[in-house]
């Protein structure tokens, strides 16, 4: 497997390019973005060369749409170039700007960034952001969740942020070491009889006690589909007892509990069985703390929707 293959898929296809790509503006995003300011307009009169000026518009835009830099070749910009030269520079064509020189490009970043107030998220920033993210991975460890939250923090410091597939990689590094400290506390807390029975769910035969069997739901609240819940929950309740303590002692939100339970759901029992022992079975301890839950719940649930028909029948 390739490194690409291997890395989280936490955005779709259009909201990286949203955030990280090279924009591609309307004609109302052009009016928008390329509109300068007084300090703006200041820092582009004082660069001599009319074509470098015209790249300095250029990447102004593209870093108040974005906040990100971006090295584009010419063809690809050809439109914003033409907008900004019609009304900045009537006098020259678009055709005769050339691509910038790396240190004229570097240079019109730090110029960009005084008159933002930003930085470029530099490595010690990139431990600092990195600490965050491990912080915010104990509240939920749903790659989403993580990813946004880091962005915000982002935002807030005024922090250029890095490509996407750093962040990818930093958002796989705190959740695989949130997951790993739980583990440990999960291995040391774990009673026997606990074990065995989360064992069970993965080694049994096909039956009632199956993890895939206690994976669905009631169709229906008949009193068959209702018995089948009530020894599910017999099943559950030992298991639940353990993870209520287990949950708190680990300091496990009620997201992140959540977001392990629906990976039982997510993934089939193969796969289940081919990840490591302590993996499964912490996702199946909190698969079996929100199911025991869930299970009280459409018990509650039945009860008033009985109730309600038996009314409804006596009109």
């Amino acid at each position: 497997m390739t490194t690409e293959s291997r890395r989280l898929s936490i955005l779709s296809t259009e909201e990286i390019n949203d955030l990280f790509s090279l924009p591609n503006f309307s004609d109302d995003d052009r009016r928008l973005y390329f509109d300068l300011s007084v300090s703006e307009r200041e820092a582009v009169e004082a660069i001599r060369t009319t074509a470098v000026a015209v790249n300095l518009i250029l990447q102004l835009g593209y870093f108040k749409a974005r906040r990100q830099f971006f090295v584009y070749e010419l063809n690809d910009v050809v439109d914003d170039l033409q907008y900004i030269v019609e009304l900045y520079f009537p006098e020259m064509t678009w055709a005769s700007i050339k691509p910038l020189s790396k240190p004229t490009r570097l240079e019109q970043q730090r110029i960009i960034l005084k008159l933002f107030g930003y930085r470029l998220c530099d490595s010690a920033n990139k431990i600092e952001l990195e600490n965050k993210a491990a912080r915010i991975a104990t509240i939920s460890t749903q790659p989403i969740y993580i990813l946004r939250e880091s962005l915000q923090y982002l935002a807030s410091q005024r922090w250029v942020a890095p490509g996407y597939t750093f962040l990818q990689d930093m958002v796989s590094r705190v959740v695989t070491g949130e997951r790993k400290r739980i583990i440990a506390l999960l291995q040391k807390m774990l009673p026997k009889e606990s074990e065995q029975r989360l064992n069970d769910l993965l080694d049994g035969d096909e039956g009632l006690f199956r993890i895939s069997a206690l994976k669905r739901e009631p169709k229906d609240f008949s009193y068959k589909e209702l018995q089948r819940e009530v020894e599910r929950r017999r099943f559950f309740q030992p298991l639940h007892e353990f993870a209520q303590v287990f949950l708190a002692t680990a300091g496990i939100s009620n997201e992140s509990g959540k977001y392990y339970a629906s990976l039982v759901k997510f993934y089939t029992v193969y796969k289940l069985q081919r990840m490591s022992l302590a993996t499964a079975q912490l996702y199946l301890s909190c698969f079996a703390y929100h199911r025991f839950r869930q299970i009280n719940d459409n018990r509650i649930f039945s009860r008033g929707f009985k109730q309600q028909k038996g009314m409804t029948c006596q009109h």
